[in-house]
């Protein structure tokens, strides 16, 4: 119906548009831009990173395929979910100043964790333009046969332990993701940074490391100025700016997540490709079931957080 440019103008109007509001309410005090700055300055960075891309490359997510970053989206939600559900348990972070109002919380909420996944892939890509390590090769280097299995095995005691002791290891789960995902990742010949790093190109890892780094001083930044806002547990061995530190393996852990995800895809992800599967396939119905896993765990978790990690509403919003 509308062409890129047509859809790159829309963009660019919107992101005046958020970001005029979100400073406009972060300043005077006006709802619900004011509660809600962190929702909308992330879209205004995400849609402005999605627009720079688009001039310099020629292609994005956003402007260039629409219904892949409507995927991509829905997939970092999902990812969110599950995290907010392990929070649950791990007590990482709560949210304090929610508004009272039902829609517009979970409207902000799942529009947050909607823009996570294409903020560090978006910011990535941005910096594979400026040749930022894109040439880097290093020796290549074969895993043995029990690589694998080691790393799934020291992901799950990552993660047990976790969620044994959260107050103290909580983190230990973003590593355990990483060590579980990836070796799925490989095992099914889809996407896999790990891989390419044995093979002498550690560029793509790093790139995403950076914008995990990029990406989490900036939310951080946005979250301290936003109305609504979450607060982190930190454990007693890690505390800030040591857990800044955390945002790169964060960025790696959702990279391979959401390339295992793409297996109900067979493969297809946002960067336009699909990867040659060996195996079984997934069924015709995959992404259907997944689409109403992720509709009815999403409201499982709303549901949650408000009961669980909220520790503070606001009336009057």
């Amino acid at each position: 119906m509308f062409g890129e440019d047509a859809r790159a103008k829309t963009s660019l109007y919107l992101a005046i548009f958020l970001l005029f509001m979100a400073y406009g309410g972060r300043f005077t005090g006006i709802e619900p831009f004011h509660n809600q700055f962190f929702t909308a300055i992330s879209w205004t960075y995400l849609l402005i990173a999605d627009l720079l891309l688009f001039r310099l490359a020629g292609r994005s997510p956003l402007l260039s395929a629409p219904l892949e970053f409507l995927l991509l989206a829905a997939c970092s939600a999902g990812l969110a979910v599950i995290a907010e559900l392990l929070n649950l348990r791990l007590e990482a972070w709560t949210y304090i100043n929610q508004s009272s109002d039902l829609s517009l919380r979970w409207t902000g909420r799942l529009l947050a964790w909607a823009a996570v996944l294409p903020s560090i892939f978006i910011t990535a890509d941005l910096l594979s333009l400026f040749n930022f390590l894109r040439s880097l090769k290093t020796r290549p280097f074969q895993a043995g046969p029990r690589a694998q299995p080691a790393m799934l095995a020291a992901g799950a005691a990552l993660l047990l332990a976790a969620l044994i002791a959260p107050r103290q290891a909580w983190p230990l789960a973003v590593p355990a993701f990483f060590l579980l995902t990836e070796p799925l990742n490989m095992r099914l010949g889809l996407p896999s940074v790990l891989r390419e790093v044995a093979g002498g190109l550690p560029a793509r890892a790093i790139r995403l490391a950076a914008a995990g780094l990029i990406a989490g001083l900036l939310w951080n930044f946005w979250n301290q100025a936003s109305g609504a806002a979450w607060q982190y547990n930190l454990p007693p061995w890690l505390r800030s700016p040591a857990h800044y530190l955390g945002y790169p393996l964060l960025a790696l852990a959702a990279y391979s997540a959401y390339c295992l995800a793409s297996w109900l895809r067979a493969g297809q992800t946002w960067e336009g490709h699909a990867w040659n599967m060996p195996g079984r396939q997934p069924g015709p119905y995959a992404g259907w079931a997944a689409a109403a896993i992720l509709i009815i765990s999403s409201y499982i978790a709303l549901r949650a957080v408000d009961a669980h990690t909220v520790r503070l509403y606001l009336g009057w919003i």
